[in-house]
Parts: structure tokens; C-alpha cells; sequence
């Protein structure tokens, strides 16, 4: 297991594989020309594992390193707003409103 499906068992042993959820994390760059706040990048995700929201951000802003994540179980009955820049992805046609309902 890597970093990610550690963390991800260790805090939601119950999360199934084919289980889409919001995914909130905090990704830092691992640029030496960035200064320390410009490498610390706060992004949400539909994924279906931690694994793979770390790998969409790694594909997005380079390599880097996860410092910190949560995530929220879907359909979302009320309003999710905030919470950094939304990483598209493949689940997002499924939940389209979901999506609406977090201000995308």
C-alpha cells in the first residue's frame, strides 16, 4: 500500500472502491522556486479513492507531496461552498449537481 491507500484505510476502512466523494486536500509543490505559500495548493475532486485524487493533483500542479485531507460522502443534500480550486475529473458527469451544489 502507498501513502495514500495507508491513510485513506486508516481514516475510512469502510470507503468502498466504487464509492465516488468529494475529496478536500491540501497538495504541496515540490518546486524550489516557489515560495512556501505559492507551493501549497488547496483543491477538491470527485474521486473514488484518496489514491486517486493525490495522482490528479500530482498530474495538475507536478511533483509534490499530500500535507493534509477530508472528504464528504455524496449525493450532497445542502450547499458544500469554499474549500479551493475543483480538479476535474472523470466522475464528473455522474454528478453534475452535486457539483452545482458546491458553487462549480
Amino acid at each position: 500500500m502507498n501513502e495514500a491507500q495507508t491513510l485513506q484505510q486508516n481514516k475510512f476502512p469502510n470507503w468502498g472502491p466504487d464509492e465516488v466523494r468529494i475529496v478536500s486536500l491540501t497538495y504541496v509543490m515540490d518546486d524550489p522556486g516557489l515560495s512556501s505559500i505559492a507551493s501549497i495548493k488547496n483543491c477538491r475532486t470527485l474521486a473514488a479513492s484518496l489514491d486517486e485524487a493525490v495522482k490528479r493533483a500530482r498530474r495538475k500542479y507536478g511533483p509534490g507531496h499530500l500535507n493534509a485531507w477530508g472528504c464528504h460522502g455524496l449525493p450532497l443534500s445542502g450547499w458544500l461552498l469554499g474549500g479551493g480550486e475543483l480538479m476535474r475529473g472523470k466522475h464528473d458527469k455522474d454528478h453534475r449537481e452535486n457539483l452545482r451544489r458546491m458553487g462549480y
